[in-house]
């Protein structure tokens, strides 16, 4: 699963004067890897300072500074903070009183907690796309939107107001939700359609779409310059605010295809796992949203702790309607207690986490047999017959419901390899892409 350069290559880019080195790690699974790369990079730079931002460092500041040669943490958003840092080691100051860090001082872990959140987002540059070989991101189709062309990854917002307690932002972002402005955003988008001939962008936003006028706006603005691109939110949103006004917008402005997560079908562990959600309004989003034509999938996780076997079924039952309505895919998963977030915490309180490779690694093993089940009440195995008795029951519903729109739909993907569905993803992926990156792999 690894691409790109070989550790050794990375270290000869290196300049041999770098005061600082700078790594992200946003995702638990990838932390064994960035560590062994740090590790060779302190051997080859031993007075470089090191530092790490995204949200794992967050989550386990202490654990990355104790376990490996990491020197700073940015905690949470990095921008302004990790100026501070640049400044103070230019200066020849010291870390202390630098908010939004943690650090090492001798034998110590110092954590400085979060600096306030960034307000003024559309003060930030756009990312610095240029300094990447972005084209080979693009032709590689390197993000996780189905493939509907050259396509760009964007944020419109940062952060999010729920705190879910499965989720690591409150502890990266806080509550603190905030937009960027419309116009700047769809200044972005038809400036990567004239520099790199993209026709479809990804929003890998938390949530993109809270507020209704915001949403309207952002729609309005790329109607009114006739860009004739589409749009995904494969990350998932917040169905809330979709009703047949909305949805009719988002289609006009080129949203191609979107999820929504209701995360469990049963209330009683909604509110256990504080998911602010109504299923009832979920159905009628989906109902609005399909009914304008858009590619709906929704998420669904199970074997939080206190999952039973009633609630497993009836978020069965729940898989079992949105089938019938239409919905076209769906992602079951099971619980993994993710980094920062509040059942994490819990659960590491209670001492049923060990924090090293195999624990970084486990979300791999979402749809293993070995994967762990942290429900008292469930085992590994029934968790993992249950999850995979959801996608039969899903997908046999969906196949035997709409017969025609899946044999379309597969047939697009066998023939030409594009993909119109979560599960054309899948195909494509198996008949297409491992082969592709085989050879890629065997070449180089």
């Amino acid at each position: 699963m690894v691409q790109g350069l070989s550790t050794e290559q990375v270290i000869e880019r290196i300049p041999a004067d770098s005061g600082i080195i700078g790594f992200s790690c946003n995702f638990s699974t990838l932390w064994p890897m960035t560590r062994q790369i740090i590790g060779a990079i302190r051997e080859r730079f031993p007075e470089v300072l090191i530092v790490l931002g995204g949200e794992h460092g967050t989550a386990v500041s202490e654990n990355v500074l104790r376990t490996s040669d990491i020197d700073v943490v940015v905690l949470g958003e990095g921008e302004e903070v990790l100026i501070r840092v640049i400044e103070a080691m230019d200066n020849g100051e010291s870390f202390d009183g630098i908010q939004g860090i943690s650090f090492r001082k001798e034998d110590e872990v110092v954590n400085n907690g979060l600096a306030p959140r960034v307000l003024d987002i559309d003060d930030i540059a756009p990312p610095d796309w240029d300094s990447l070989p972005i084209n080979e991101y693009i032709s590689h189709h390197q993000i996780n939107g189905v493939n509907v062309g050259r396509s760009m990854p964007l944020l419109a917002t940062r952060g999010c107001p729920y705190e879910c307690t499965f989720c690591s932002n409150p502890d990266m972002w806080t509550r603190r939700y905030i937009t960027r402005s419309p116009k700047l955003i769809v200044d972005e988008m038809e400036s990567y359609i004239r520099k790199y001939r993209v026709k479809n962008f990804d929003f890998q936003d938390l949530t993109a779409i809270i507020n209704r006028r915001w949403a309207k706006e952002f729609c309005e603005e790329i109607i009114s310059r006739n860009l004739e691109i589409t749009w995904q939110m494969p990350s998932g949103t917040r169905s809330e605010v979709f009703d047949e006004e909305i949805a009719e917008l988002l289609v006009r402005a080129g949203c191609y295809a979107l999820a929504f997560a209701p995360e469990s079908g049963s209330p009683e562990i909604l509110e256990d796992v504080r998911k602010q959600v109504d299923l009832d309004n979920v159905v009628e989003a989906m109902r609005v949203t399909l009914k304008q034509g858009m590619k709906l999938s929704s998420f669904f996780v199970i074997g939080f702790p206190n999952e039973t076997r009633e609630t497993l079924r009836q978020t069965l039952s729940f898989i079992r309607k949105i089938a019938l309505i239409g919905v076209y895919d769906v992602s079951v998963t099971k619980f993994v207690p993710y980094p920062g977030s509040a059942l994490f915490k819990q659960l590491q309180r209670d001492g049923l986490i060990t924090l090293d490779d195999e624990f970084f690694i486990s979300p791999m093993d979402f749809y293993s047999r070995k994967s762990e089940s942290f429900a008292a009440a469930i085992s590994s195995r029934h968790l993992y017959w249950m999850m995979i008795w959801m996608y039969v029951n899903f997908y046999v519903l969906s196949f035997l419901r709409r017969p025609l729109r899946t044999f379309i739909i597969l047939s697009k993907s066998i023939i030409s390899g594009t993909e119109e569905t979560r599960y054309a993803k899948w195909l494509v992926d198996q008949l297409y892409t491992r082969r592709k990156w085989k050879r890629i792999g065997n070449q180089a």
